[in-house]
């Protein structure tokens, strides 16, 4: 390991000693300028949300018990509260329990709670143990606009309205504000009408009528200790995939494709971890019809429940292996500790660039707890090595898609119409396409240099992305219109605005295996791209024209301007097409995959894993 390599993991190692009391010292500030301004409060002042170990945090109703027989009655009809048990995954859901810990009330009939998110019991009960909350309430929500994390209001289950968790007096319970959470279920909803609550908001927390204003209300628990009387529940071999964010792009993509394989065979949890944010998009919605073990934690429990959460998860569902896809500050902080906690646990971590991000956070400690890495292409898994990691310990798997079957010529001039009808484009329009997340890896703002280069002529160049960069995209834009280009929000399923493109477009500082495009090449359509990760490699026999370096604006309009000509366009997407169905195809994927997740059951099946 160089020198350089050794100062990263010191400094990423050892990082958590001053982070620790770096947020504690920011809790107590921000709770002592709470109560000083609380004096002076009107009545009605919202609450102050207290995050963290009770012995730190000096809320008030500190002591809690542990949450003991936590099961749930459902407070409905017979045939509701039975078709509410059959589809939850909390499996304590019992309208015949005569002492509850938990009473769930709700309306509507049976089809309605079918409609419901298959774990809208377990979060609500996470939410309320992990807060030590008088009740929970729970509706739909949308990502919030320039904000991380979902919009303020719930709107209400249609049919079921607004289900409320109520926890049952306990003896011997000091007089307390009766306090709550209102717990959003991700989903994309067009015009969401709020639901009517009486109760006071504050963030994600609601306080009763007639509680104390200006009151600190409750620290985060550890779910794993006051959830452990709940039992393990038995089923097929699981996985668990931990993300930032279920965002739209081609890191989920990939994701979906391996779970929707998997169906019937493996048991998928997918837990986020960070708050959606809307300019990302979100594939929350697509990811439940995949598998109903979906856990959104960044968007409604604390950080600081995050650990517990996720150990309460690992052992009720018998976990075998967990996968860090995308990469999560939480994993590379806490590999080490979920080694110790779980010794059995088969640890993953995929990892997509080959020096900064992740890869730098690749310490010793990492080093000895996962049990594998997954580079995405051959320089990630140099890059690996170089650290330190065993060759044994790492595997290199690429990207793959699927590639469409071609269609008629007429049918692909009609498909080619519409979508450009729909998006304003001319027939005979030259489109240049990118379809990114607005971040400072992709390098959006030179794509708007790039179409400045191209003004008064009969080309395009559409942008679909949202981002951390979205702002300054938008206020470039603003500052110089520029008339070539057309931009787009992020959109679940972009895979049809492929049918307007005449080139695919990327300008990255740095890449992985770019499933954009992998997509397009798979559907004839040539690229310009940086020779960057694996870039090189995906093109190595044709498929359009790579650029030395980054941000070389004058190459890559060379580049375009090459691909213009229809006859070397054509020969090139032909080529690029042969090469993603040769190379980087969806089965060979998902046999790679399988093999690295599950290699003893692979093994007991009689070695290969079925192509699905």
């Amino acid at each position: 390991m160089g020198l350089r390599h050794r100062l990263e993991a010191l400094f990423w190692g050892y990082s958590p000693l001053w982070r620790r009391p770096a947020r504690r010292l920011l809790r107590s500030a921000s709770l002592a300028r709470h109560r000083w301004r609380s004096r002076s409060a009107p009545v009605g002042a919202p609450p102050r949300v207290v995050h963290g170990p009770a012995a730190e945090s000096g809320a008030v109703d500190a002591g809690w018990t542990v949450a003991a027989d936590a099961e749930v009655s459902a407070a409905a009809d017979a045939g509701v509260a039975a078709a509410l048990a059959e589809l939850q995954t909390e499996p304590t859901v019992d309208p015949a329990t005569s002492h509850p810990r938990y009473t769930l009330c709700l309306e509507g009939d049976a089809a309605a709670v079918r409609g419901l998110p298959a774990t809208l019991v377990e979060s609500m009960l996470m939410a309320a143990v992990a807060e030590d909350s008088d009740l929970v309430t729970a509706g739909w929500a949308e990502p919030a606009p320039d904000a991380h994390g979902p919009t303020g209001d719930l709107a209400p289950f249609p049919g079921v309205g607004t289900p409320v968790l109520l926890r049952s007096p306990r003896p011997g319970d000091p007089a307390r504000p009766a306090v709550g959470r209102a717990l959003p279920h991700l989903t994309s909803l067009d015009g969401p009408e709020t639901a009517p609550c009486p109760l006071p908001r504050s963030g994600p927390h609601i306080l009763a009528p007639g509680g104390r204003p200006g009151v600190v209300l409750r620290s985060a628990r550890d779910l794993s200790v006051a959830l452990e009387d709940l039992g393990a529940i038995p089923g097929p071999p699981t996985v668990l995939f931990l993300l930032p964010f279920l965002a739209v792009g081609g890191a989920e993509r990939l994701l979906f494709d391996l779970i929707a394989d998997w169906a019937g065979r493996y048991r998928v949890l997918v837990v986020t971890l960070e708050p959606h944010q809307q300019g990302l998009g979100q594939t929350v919605d697509r990811c439940r019809d995949l598998t109903p073990h979906v856990y959104t934690l960044g968007d409604w429990l604390p950080r600081d429940a995050h650990g517990g959460a996720l150990g309460h998860l690992i052992r009720r569902w018998r976990v075998e292996t967990l996968v860090s896809w995308n990469g999560t500050v939480f994993f590379y902080d806490h590999a080490a500790d979920l080694r110790r906690r779980f010794p059995g646990l088969r640890q993953v971590a995929q990892l997509y660039n080959h020096e900064g991000g992740w890869t730098a956070r690749t310490s010793p400690e990492v080093l000895r707890a996962v049990d594998l890495h997954v580079a995405v292409n051959r320089r990630t898994a140099d890059a690996l090595e170089a650290r330190g990691g065993s060759p044994d310990q790492i595997a290199t798997i690429h990207h793959g898609v699927d590639v469409p079957t071609p269609f008629a010529a007429g049918g692909t001039r009609a498909r080619r119409r519409d979508r450009r009808a729909e998006l304003g484009l001319g027939e005979d329009t030259f489109v240049v396409g990118t379809f990114i997340r607005l971040h400072p890896q992709k390098r959006p703002l030179d794509i708007v240099a790039l179409s400045r280069r191209f003004e008064g002529e009969n080309v395009r160049f559409l942008l679909v992305g949202g981002g951390p960069l979205s702002s300054a995209v938008d206020g470039e834009l603003a500052r110089r219109p520029a008339p070539s280009l057309l931009r787009r929000p992020l959109a679940a399923d972009v895979l049809p605005l492929y049918d307007a493109l005449d080139l695919c477009l990327m300008t990255s500082a740095y890449e992985g295996l770019p499933v954009f495009l992998l997509d397009g090449l798979a559907r004839g359509i040539p690229c310009v791209a940086p020779a960057v990760g694996d870039i090189p490699l995906l093109l190595e026999g044709g498929g359009g024209v790579t650029v030395g370096r980054p941000g070389d604006l004058d190459a890559l309009e060379a580049g375009i301007r090459r691909l213009m000509d229809p006859d070397l366009r054509r020969g090139e997407g032909g080529r690029g097409r042969q090469r993603v169905a040769d190379r980087f195809g969806l089965q060979r994927f998902r046999r790679e995959y399988e093999s690295a997740l599950f290699p003893q059951h692979v093994r007991r099946s009689g070695g290969e894993p079925a192509d699905g």
